[in-house]
Order: C-alpha cells, then sequence, then structure tokens
C-alpha cells in the first residue's frame, strides 16, 4: 500500500468513515515541507521585511508559515534570536497563554521539560516582565542546548536548570507547563 507511511497506521485510519486516503496519500506523497516560525516581538517588529512569510499562524499572534524553509545555520536572525523554528501545533501555547491573560500579573513559571526551548521562549514572550519562568530540563546535554535558546531568545527573567523534576514538587505557586 505504502513504502514511506506504515501499513497499519493507513489501513486504520481508512477504517475512518471521514478519513479521504487518497487526500491523505496525495499530501504525503508531494513531501511538500511547511516551515514555521515565532518572531521575538523584541528583536524582529516586522517579520515581513525580512522573511517570506506566506501566512499568520491562526492561533498565534507571532507564529508565521514561510514560503520556504531557510538554511537556519545560515541565517544571522535566527542565532540572534529575531524567531524560533517551531511547528504551528505547538504555538497553541499562545492561544492559552493569552486566553488566560498570564501578561497581567506576576506569575512563577515553570517548563519542566523544557529542552529544546519552544515552550519555553513562548511562554517567556507572553508572560509580564515582573514574572519568572523556570525552565528546566533534566538531560544535561539538553539543558546545555537550552540554555543557549533561552539566552538567544534574551529573557532576563528565566532561570535554566538541570534537575529531576521530582524536585520541584515541594514548590508551592508556580504554572506548571
Amino acid at each position: 500500500m505504502s513504502n514511506f507511511l506504515p501499513n497499519e497506521l493507513i489501513k486504520r485510519l481508512n477504517e475512518e468513515p471521514e478519513f479521504n486516503m487518497q487526500a491523505f496519500l496525495q499530501v504525503h506523497e508531494n513531501e511538500q515541507k511547511i516551515s514555521s516560525i515565532r518572531i521575538n516581538p523584541e528583536k524582529l517588529p516586522d517579520p515581513t521585511s525580512v522573511l517570506s512569510i506566506s501566512e499568520r499562524v491562526p492561533w498565534c499572534d507571532r507564529g508565521y508559515f514561510l514560503e520556504k524553509r531557510p538554511v537556519y545555520t545560515l541565517d544571522p536572525l535566527y542565532h540572534a534570536g529575531a524567531y524560533y523554528s517551531q511547528e504551528a501545533s505547538s504555538m497553541f501555547l499562545a492561544f492559552a497563554m493569552q486566553t488566560l491573560s498570564v501578561d497581567t500579573k506576576p506569575l512563577i513559571a515553570l517548563d519542566l521539560c523544557a529542552a529544546p526551548g519552544g515552550k519555553s521562549t513562548l511562554l517567556q514572550s507572553y508572560l509580564s516582565s515582573d514574572s519568572l519562568l523556570v525552565s528546566n530540563e533534566i538531560i544535561k546535554a539538553r539543558a546545555n542546548i537550552l540554555e543557549e535558546n533561552s539566552m538567544k531568545w534574551g529573557g532576563v527573567n528565566v532561570v535554566v536548570t538541570n534537575n529531576d523534576p521530582v524536585s520541584f514538587g515541594r514548590l508551592p505557586g508556580f504554572l506548571i507547563c
């Protein structure tokens, strides 16, 4: 049936009444890669002037789909923390943060599994400047990547830790993400 998707997956999906196998296979055979980014408003207020934007991500006011995927390793804007490469589905957290109005009061937020930094940089962008974000990663090598991405993003109200999540169980008052 397919050499690029598991046959069992396609078989089970095809059992669903609303599943359109022909459309599903066509999309996957096309292999079109859709790239999305989330901008850092402090560093890149107008991304349309320097990036090839195709459209905005509907649920994230700072998320954009790109016309073509850039070579991130060669892009100085990426290395400067002007934007973060992130799947659009992961940007749904922005909608939740705006709905909760986390920018209206100081909070202490905890991201327990924070590497490589997508959730943390997103959360940091929506928290009030008086808030504190603790970004934790249990795996040391990944914690180093998290620290680098947090530094690029530029948050002064972020602390990166490398602890077992159990260690945070005793701390009161955290918004846990």
